[in-house]
């Protein structure tokens, strides 16, 4: 035999081999493509092969953590733009059950098209286009909300027993990230704190593709007259990786800010902060956070408190700490959601929380002495405060008015409703006090 026909004939086996190691590889995906043919040729009703693809998508994600997950095509802009802070929708912020009995108005956003309708925070929305929707959960009903900019949507409104309809026209709505202290009579945000304006208060809502520009501006107006410092990441479930290593990247001026680690411990991406800082290193902060604090929210606890740049006050963290990346399916009409990877602050333990993990290995812990916790009465308090003073109405701002009663100041100005916030203020103005 030739040595070129030895040649063809290795080329073969190994042409062989792979077909046979792809064949074994995707029988299961074969199976699953039959099993879905079989379903939809004889079963005994009508199966939409939609449906079944759907199902047996969601079926996989489900199997491997509650962070992975199918995003469908009917669903995947909705994903999209809350990321990016910006859809079409009315402009109201809901809570609802668990936490309430009925689904409740909380604030609407300033000059929204809900603020101009006259809603008001404690409205509770009895129906959505004629369903009822009084008991459901807020992520049941904010796909209904929410659609194109020029569409209407019809609410039925129960105003302390008083029910009234509304139909509002959808607009673009822009998604604050970053807010303050309290609102302004024009809709603006005041971030120097009532109670001691030689502070700075920013509470990050989510982590989106705008929101550590946002921080910056906020910080940028009022940095010539602070002194200290609050970051409220309480109630924060998250967002992207990138806000929260800008957030960061604010505040250090070098070394490790979070490592990401994948499969096997291999080591996916160090980030570390660039030279320079918005504020001097000598202006403390203080980072509060709560149970519900998570992911994002706890890269920038994690981190500062780390590299020794705050004191993190409230509770323990929820202990979510893997990276999902988004991944396109069906030409980009769908996605899938996957985690992909562990991070680890500078310190190098691993904040993510598995099931049967020892109780004192996840999540951000608070620094020494500021611990502290907010449940029952003190809780409620403090959400009633936060809205109080975040909502526009409450400043003077009417749905017709384009100015606001003088100053607003009788809004609660103390912090007794709010211990965890009390406690971060107190230690601030300690530091404050302990400058030479």
């Amino acid at each position: 035999m030739t040595f070129k026909n030895i040649r063809i004939l290795c080329i073969s086996i190994i042409a062989c081999l792979i077909c046979y190691a792809n064949a074994i590889r995707f029988r299961s995906t074969r199976d699953l493509a039959l099993a879905m043919d079989i379903i939809g040729q004889v079963y005994v009703e009508p199966a939409d092969p939609k449906e079944l693809y759907r199902s047996a998508m969601n079926g996989m994600m489900k199997s491997l953590d509650r962070h992975s997950s199918y995003i469908a095509a009917d669903s995947l802009q909705s994903f999209q733009l809350y990321f990016e802070q910006q859809f079409g929708g009315l402009g109201v912020s809901l809570d609802g059950p668990p936490r309430r009995p009925h689904l409740t108005i909380v604030t609407t956003l300033f000059n929204s098209p809900a603020f101009r309708a006259g809603l008001l925070p404690g409205d509770v929305i009895t129906k959505i286009d004629n369903e009822e929707v009084r008991h459901s959960m807020v992520e049941q009903v904010s796909s209904k909300l929410r659609g194109k900019e020029g569409t209407s949507v019809s609410l039925e409104i129960d105003r302390a027993g008083s029910l009234f309809s509304k139909t509002i026209v959808r607009e673009k709505i822009d998604v604050e990230s970053v807010i303050g202290d309290r609102r302004r009579g024009d809709g603006t945000w005041e971030y120097c704190m009532q109670y001691d304006p030689r502070i700075a208060y920013f509470r990050i809502e989510l982590f989106g593709e705008k929101t550590a520009k946002e921080l910056q501006k906020a910080i940028d107006g009022c940095k010539d007259t602070v002194q200290a410092i609050v970051i409220d990441l309480r109630d924060n479930s998250g967002g992207l990786l990138l806000a929260a290593t800008d957030i960061c990247d604010l505040f250090l001026d070098d070394g490790q800010i979070v490592t990401t680690r994948g499969r096997d411990q291999k080591i996916d991406e160090e980030i570390d902060a660039n030279v320079g800082t918005i504020i001097p290193n000598s202006v403390p902060i203080a980072v509060i956070i709560n149970e519900n604090s998570a992911s994002a929210s706890e890269i920038v606890a994690a981190c500062l408190k780390d590299r020794k740049r705050c004191l993190v006050v409230g509770v323990r963290s929820f202990g979510k700490g893997s990276v999902q990346n988004v991944i396109p399916l069906e030409g980009g009409k769908a996605a899938m959601r996957l985690t992909t990877a562990y991070y680890y602050p500078p310190s190098g333990y691993r904040i993510h929380r598995k099931e049967n993990q020892p109780a004192d290995t996840w999540g951000v812990d608070p620094s020494d002495g500021c611990e502290i916790a907010l449940t029952g009465e003190k809780l409620v308090k403090t959400i009633a405060r936060f809205r109080r003073r975040s909502d526009p109405m409450a400043n003077g701002m009417t749905p017709s008015s384009s100015a606001a009663a003088p100053a607003g100041e009788s809004r609660d100005p103390s912090l007794e409703d709010d211990s965890q916030l009390l406690l971060a203020v107190r230690t601030l103005q300690e530091a404050i006090s302990e400058k030479p």
